[in-house]
């Protein structure tokens, strides 16, 4: 199984976006350059609401460096409803989403399946 790493930059930014976003989701795509998650991907025509989020992946950069996505949740729940373990099947290994706070603490990772994984921050 591939261990993941993700610059702490990168977390910060997604937490700076969703705190920016609120009171709706903030979603974006993640790019790596050898297993290290480096860089948001964001996409032209987004869609996001309270309880929503809508990336036209048409619109996605035609690059082998997407690896996955990261959103938020408004409220304090990180975990993947159904809607995004759908959608973390289709796109990508490795999924974000964060939650009030918007801390160093308030993330949490998952594969295509929509289990928990863990990733080193670096």
């Amino acid at each position: 199984m591939k261990r993941w790493a993700i610059e702490r930059e990168v977390i910060e930014a997604i937490n700076e976006s969703a705190r920016y976003s609120l009171p709706n989701e903030f979603l974006c795509l993640l790019r790596s350059e050898k297993g290290v998650i480096i860089e948001l991907v964001l996409l032209p025509g987004t869609i996001s609401g309270e309880s929503h989020g809508i990336l036209d992946v048409n619109m996605a950069p035609i690059s082998f460096g997407v690896v996955g996505s990261a959103h938020s949740h408004p409220g304090t729940c990180n975990r993947p409803s159904e809607a995004d373990r759908g959608f973390f099947n289709s796109m990508g290994g490795i999924h974000i989403i964060t939650c009030e706070p918007f801390n160093s603490r308030s993330w949490k990772a998952y594969n295509s399946s929509g289990d928990h994984i863990d990733v080193d921050v670096v």
